[in-house]
């Protein structure tokens, strides 16, 4: 059912009422709900090696400038062959 309350304002939405449980009825029920039942998960993480990979990630350029650096000479020197057949193959895998 499509409700179009476009164009309602004030007095005309004061009757309808919402099925969305108030603060204090929420509140009430998570105690109630947690009482009957606890979910507990525990998550066992290297935080060292984590906090090693994230400063690494942090710290890499955006741009490999020395990759680029090679090719752009490689061009310029007329050594950068390209292979058809890859070429081919990455159009395949790329429609795919």
């Amino acid at each position: 059912m499509k409700v179009d309350l476009n164009g309602l304002a004030g007095a005309a939405l004061d009757g309808i009422k919402s099925p969305q449980r108030s603060p204090a009825e929420a509140a009430a029920a998570n105690i109630t709900e947690s009482s009957i039942a606890e979910d507990a998960a525990t998550l066992s993480v290297d935080s060292a090696r984590v906090n090693s990979l994230v400063a690494r990630a942090v710290n890499t350029p955006d741009v490999r400038q020395d990759k680029i650096e090679a090719l752009r000479l490689a061009i310029q020197n007329g050594e950068y062959k390209v292979d058809p057949a890859q070429i081919a193959e990455a159009m395949i895998r790329e429609s795919k």
